[in-house]
């Protein structure tokens, strides 16, 4: 982004095809990260997706005198390489983890005012409030 859309070999430079983007702006002016554009001169980096994590639906709509309810989580974190979503706080029971995007089904045992947590847990980061990516309340709703 910003620059031509020309591609070059880092690795292998006898290569007719590249794996890197190359960067023909002069030195310091652009800076990347993971090939994604963080500054550049001349043209905008595109906007960079805030991590985020949502449940659907929320509130979870329930009937009666119901007090569990079944939502979906999505998440979505851009500059993590590695996540887990726990319940109740940052070291909390582990819901779903993997790569920086997924979503999952819980079953029918999400109370009202249940707090997941997207923690990035890349290169063995810690489970604490300090890597905590974003965070959902989910809510019940009677009908």
């Amino acid at each position: 982004m910003g620059n031509p859309g020309v591609e070059a070999s880092v690795d292998h430079p006898s290569a007719t095809s590249g794996f890197d983007v190359r960067n023909l702006a002069t030195p310091g002016a652009n800076t990347f990260q993971a090939n994604v554009c963080l500054t550049a001169i001349n043209a905008p980096c595109p906007a960079a997706t805030p991590p985020s994590l949502t449940a659907t639906p929320n509130p979870i709509p329930v009937t009666g005198s119901a007090t569990l309810g079944m939502t979906t989580i999505t998440w979505i974190a851009p500059t993590a390489e590695a996540v887990e979503v726990r319940i109740g706080s940052p070291n909390g029971a582990l819901f779903a983890g993997g790569s920086n995007r997924g979503s999952v089904q819980t079953g029918l045992w999400v109370p009202d005012g249940m707090i997941f947590y997207l923690q990035d847990v890349s290169n063995g980061k810690p489970l604490t409030a300090e890597n905590t990516l974003a965070t959902a309340v989910v809510r019940l709703q009677s009908r």
